[in-house]
C-alpha cells in the first residue's frame, strides 16, 4: 500500500507541474522577450529589425518588450528575477484542494533530510543489511500441486569463498518429495562452466551442492540453473563474485560538524583507483535504529578517510542521545555489476552527544 500511495503522490506532483507549465508556456515572460530581442546575430546572417526604418516614435506602442529591453537597469532586474519553483506555485494557491495538500505534505517529507540520509523504522528494514538478504525462489507446476524452491547461502562472494546452493521439492501439504536435482553453473549468461548433481547426505529432504570460488573465476554475475527429474520443474538463481579493490581498515573517528550533524569517518584501503560507494547504519547504544548515510566518490590507490554524515534533525526525530553505534557498513566498487564487499559490522561507538548539540531545523530550510 505504501508503494501505491507514493506512486500516486508522484503522479499527482508531475500532473501539477505540467499544469503549471502549460498555463505559462503559451505566454512569454518579460525575461523571454528580453532575451529574444537582445539575442546576438548569427555569423554571416543579417538580422531583420522588428521595426522598419520608416517607423516614427509616435507610431510605437506605449508599452512593448523592446522598450523594456532598451532600459539597462530594467533589463538587469528582469534577468535577475528567479521564477517560482513548481512546489512554490502550489503553495501560493489560495484555495488548495486535497491533492495540493498531499503534494505539499509529500514534498516536506522527502525534503526533511538530505538525500544521502534515510531513517530506519526497524532493524529488519535496515537498508544496509537488506542489500545482503538472500531470497528463496519458488516455482509451481501447472496444477500448483508441487513446488520447487532453490536458494544460496549468500548473494555476494569473494575469491576463496564457497557457494552453497540448496534445492527442495514439496507437495501442496508442504511435505518434502525425494528427487534428483541437477545443476549447471553459467557465467555471464553465455558460458557454461560446469554441471553437477545435488546431494542429500543428511537425508533431510533438502539437497545441496557446494561451488568453490577459486582465483581463476572472473568477477561478475553467475547463474545456477537447477532442474529435477520428478516433474522436470526448473528454475535459476544468480550470485555475484566481487573483487571490490577496497576494504575497511577498522579505524573510525567521529565529531560534530559545523552544520550540526554527526560526522563519522571510516578509513578505507584502496588497491586500485575506482569509484566507490559506502552505506552505513547508525543505531543508539541501546540498539535502536536511527538512520543511514551514503557516500560515493572516486578514490585513488592508498588510504582515505571517508565521511559518513548523519543529519542532526534525523537524530532529533529518533530522540536518541550518544554514544551512537555505527553498526553496519556496505562497501562496494561501482562497476557493472556492482562489486559489493561482505557486510561489515564494526561495532564502533561514538563519543557522548546531547540532542541539543544537533541541528533541529529541517534540511530544506537551510538550503
Amino acid at each position: 500500500m505504501k508503494y501505491k500511495k507514493a506512486t500516486l503522490s508522484f503522479v499527482a506532483l508531475v500532473s501539477a507541474i505540467s499544469f503549471a507549465w502549460f498555463n505559462t508556456s503559451n505566454h512569454p515572460t518579460p525575461e523571454q522577450v528580453t532575451l529574444e530581442t537582445n539575442a546576438p546575430a548569427k555569423t554571416g546572417q543579417e538580422v531583420q529589425s522588428p521595426l522598419s526604418a520608416s517607423t516614427t516614435p509616435s507610431q510605437l506602442p506605449k508599452s512593448t518588450g523592446f522598450q523594456k529591453a532598451n532600459n539597462p537597469q530594467q533589463e538587469d532586474q528582469t534577468l535577475g528575477t528567479k521564477p517560482l519553483s513548481p512546489i512554490d506555485r502550489i503553495r501560493a494557491i489560495q484555495e488548495k484542494t486535497a491533492l495540493h495538500e498531499a503534494i505539499i505534505e509529500d514534498h516536506a517529507r522527502y525534503s526533511r533530510y538530505p538525500n544521502f540520509n534515510q531513517t530506519i523504522s526497524t532493524p529488519e528494514k535496515d537498508p544496509t543489511t537488506e542489500r545482503y538478504k538472500v531470497e528463496e525462489r519458488t516455482t509451481l507446476d501447472k496444477e500448483n500441486n508441487v513446488a520447487l524452491t532453490i536458494w544460496s547461502n549468500k548473494k555476494y562472494y569473494l575469491h576463496g569463498d564457497e557457494v552453497q546452493v540448496f534445492a527442495k521439492l514439496e507437495n501442496e501439504e508442504r511435505q518434502l518429495i525425494p528427487s534428483k536435482f541437477v545443476g549447471q553453473l553459467i557465467y555471464n549468461e553465455t558460458l557454461g562452466l560446469q554441471q553437477f548433481e545435488f546431494k542429500d547426505e543428511d537425508r533431510d529432504g533438502i539437497y545441496e551442492f557446494d561451488i568453490s570460488i577459486d582465483g581463476e573465476k572472473d568477477a561478475g554475475v553467475y547463474k545456477v540453473l537447477v532442474v529435477n527429474n520428478t516433474n522436470e520443474l526448473a528454475d535459476a538463481l544468480t550470485f555475484t563474485l566481487s573483487k571490490p579493490s577496497a576494504e575497511l581498515s577498522g579505524q573510525f573517528r567521529d565529531r560534530l560538524n559545523e552544520k550540526g550533524n554527526l560526522l563519522i569517518e571510516a578509513e578505507v584501503k584502496v588497491s586500485q583507483t575506482n569509484r566507490f560507494y559506502l552505506q552505513a547504519s547508525l543505531y543508539s547504544s541501546s540498539n535502536t535504529p536511527i538512520g543511514t548515510s551514503q557516500y560515493s566518490h572516486e578514490l585513488a590507490a592508498g588510504r582515505h578517510w571517508v565521511p559518513l554524515e548523519f543529519d542532526g534533525l534525523m537524530i532529533h526525530d529518533a530522540q536518541e542521545e550518544g554514544p551512537f553505534l555505527l553498526k553496519n557498513i556496505a562497501l562496494a566498487k561501482v562497476a557493472m555489476p556492482i562489486q559489493l564487499a561482505p557486510l561489515a559490522t564494526p561495532e564502533f561507538y561514538t563519543k557522548d552527544y546531547n540532542l541539543e548539540q544537533f541541528r533541529s531545523s529541517q534540511y530544506a530550510a537551510n538550503h
